[in-house]
């Protein structure tokens, strides 16, 4: 009689499925916006049955709404890690070097926030911002007068010029944040338009 192989049991990880549904969701949205998702290709995407994918989550507006709140934790995760920088311009590579790390999640985030959803004051992006501002108007080296909503929605802009520059620019983390760096605080020092001198 021959001995037959012991048979593969299938370890179940539930938090390890949920994580793997959850980026399943994250990468998809990033490719292919939220209007292409489905709880069946999350579930495609993450290798596992669409049954599973109904045990972690009731339906795809759940599984996004999952999604968008782990990409915040993720990004409240790397903003706590951060130095607090003393000067403009590292402050400007460390919010930089934060979005190039966290691309994806940034590109999401950036997307609910051009079509006026989920960027409240309590969002790490929002608080992200507006803690740089407060920190550089305390400084004393920006006027006190600043609009910090006005200029926080500005800065969203920035941060979406960050990743599309990611996606166009194929060189290492710390070479884009320092190439962005350079010409931000350059356009924030001194502008864009040649002075001439006065006549």
């Amino acid at each position: 009689m021959s001995e037959r192989s012991p048979q593969k049991t299938r370890t179940r990880n539930p938090e390890q499925t949920r994580a793997r549904l959850l980026q399943a969701t994250i990468d998809l949205v990033a490719e292919k916006g939220a209007g292409a998702l489905s709880l069946k290709e999350a579930a495609r995407v993450a290798n596992v049955s669409r049954g599973v994918a109904y045990q972690h989550f009731e339906d795809r507006d759940h599984l996004l709404r999952e999604a968008q709140a782990s990409l915040s934790e993720r990004l409240a995760e790397s903003m706590a890690g951060e130095l607090h920088p003393d000067t403009m311009e590292d402050r400007v590579y460390q919010v930089a070097r934060l979005v190039l790390n966290n691309r994806e999640a940034s590109r999401i985030l950036i997307a609910d926030a051009l079509a006026g959803k989920n960027l409240t004051k309590d969002h790490p992006l929002y608080r992200l911002l507006t803690d740089a501002l407060e920190q550089f108007r305390a400084s004393g080296s920006a006027r006190q007068d600043m609009d910090l909503e006005i200029l926080s929605s500005i800065l969203v802009g920035v941060v979406t010029s960050i990743v599309m520059l990611s996606y166009q620019v194929n060189s290492d983390v710390d070479t884009v944040a320092q190439r962005f760096t350079d010409e931000w605080t350059g356009i924030l020092r001194e502008g864009i338009f040649v002075k001439h001198p006065a006549a």
